[in-house]
């Protein structure tokens, strides 16, 4: 990101550092909320070689309710002890920013690095955003600054965009939605969004969403759904959703065809009771360059009040690739406080190349034990092993303590 791989971690450590330890009169006002979570893991390669990434996850919340103004940071800093890991292993800093609450009357005010999310675009910016609501009216949103790629070093690149949503009308939600992207004094990219949210009888609902690519003048994605609750029991929906890969103009990948892909699902939820529920949906997948599949997804899930439960699901596709494939789960509460997860997974992958049938198979088991600490904190040990008829098997496992605060 903008601050490097490495660096991120080191600004968030020193502002946690000058935030905690360093307390003002300016500070004091300030509550302090949020949780560190560490991260230990242990990853075993296809050639037998162990990783140990390290991970340290810090979310800070200072707020100060009096004045209508708070502090936000969350990142982490991470390392690989035995230094076997190429890539992914890096410190970042995913949000910090202030935000001041009517700073101008119904105007809020933020500065600092942020997620911003909108249908148009959801970037992480490095820059300024101002909100206001003007109730039973609108909510209005204008950003800009410099846009953040976690994964790479990136100094030339600048968004901006704004939001406006509707407070007109009960029952209904809209929201219009613009998006500029510059790279290098060249314009990547430019989205316009919509989406609509009403409510309708019965319990029920209807939604979609438009991102819609103005450079390349086609829809990039858009989504169509309807939603029904017509007793407690019983819970239906169904959505059409179409996606087409979008690249920056600045992009070399810009220049080549890419192929729409669509998808309708329907889906159906039954809960017999308060501890039992069945659920099941269908999905035909719509390929330019391939046959279309059908995919069938079926299952149950339980869960007693007593800690006990589990869930078994079974899937099934037919296309280019077939599939068929089982997971389960089994939680069950032990002595000494501690939930223990243990569960499967196990598909068959089919197809014909040259004209012979080529079948394989892949399996993942994994054990779970989780333990609360108090009230504040919490330990949760995962070992998971997986194998595969064409890359024979690994293993690996992950130590995850959390505190709250």
């Amino acid at each position: 990101d903008r601050m490097g791989r490495g660096s991120s971690g080191v600004v968030l450590a020193l502002i946690a550092s000058l935030i905690i330890c360093a307390p003002t009169p300016a500070l004091a006002a300030f509550k302090a909320s949020g949780e560190s979570v560490t991260h230990l893991e242990w990853q075993e390669n296809l050639q037998g070689e162990d990783a140990l990434p390290f991970y340290e996850y810090l979310r800070l919340d200072l707020t100060d309710r009096a004045n209508d103004q708070r502090i936000v940071v969350y990142g982490r800093l991470a390392v690989d002890i035995l230094d076997e890991i190429e890539y992914g292993v890096d410190s970042r800093l995913y949000y910090a920013y202030y935000e001041k609450r009517k700073a101008w009357g119904d105007t809020d005010i933020w500065v600092g690095r942020r997620w911003v999310n909108t249908v148009a675009g959801i970037p992480i910016v490095d820059g300024i955003g101002i909100r206001t609501r003007k109730a039973g009216s609108y909510l209005a949103q204008l950003y800009g600054g410099s846009y953040v790629t976690l994964e790479d070093n990136q100094w030339d690149e600048w968004v901006w965009g704004f939001s406006l949503e509707d407070d007109l009308w009960q029952a209904t939600d809209l929201n219009l939605s613009y998006l500029q992207k510059w790279d290098d004094g060249d314009l990547a990219r430019e989205y316009i969004g919509l989406s609509a949210w009403f409510q309708l009888p019965a319990r029920g609902s209807a939604y979609g969403e438009l991102q819609y690519d103005m450079l390349s003048q086609i829809p990039a994605y858009y989504l169509a759904g309807v939603r029904l609750v017509p007793q407690d029991r019983w819970t239906f929906s169904t959505e059409f959703m179409g996606f087409t890969p979008v690249f920056d103009s600045t992009d070399i990948y810009s220049v080549f065809a890419v192929d729409e892909y669509q998808e309708l699902k329907v889906t159906a939820d039954y809960r017999i009771n308060r501890e039992w529920a069945l659920f099941g949906d269908y999905t035909h997948e719509f390929y330019e360059s391939f046959e279309d599949a059908d995919v069938f997804e079926a299952g149950a899930e339980v869960t007693k009040a007593s800690g006990w439960g589990g869930y078994l699901v079974g899937i099934y596709r037919d296309g280019d690739e077939d599939l068929s494939g089982i997971k389960a789960n089994l939680t069950a509460p032990i002595p000494w406080e501690i939930r223990l997860d243990a569960g499967f997974e196990y598909n068959i992958y089919s197809r014909v190349e040259d004209g012979e049938d080529d079948d394989t198979s892949a399996s993942r088991y994994w054990l779970i034990g989780e333990r609360d600490i108090g009230r504040a904190m919490s330990l949760r040990i995962k070992v998971e092993r997986v194998e595969s008829a064409v890359w024979d098997y690994y293993n690996q496992g992950r130590i995850s303590f959390r505190y709250r605060f």
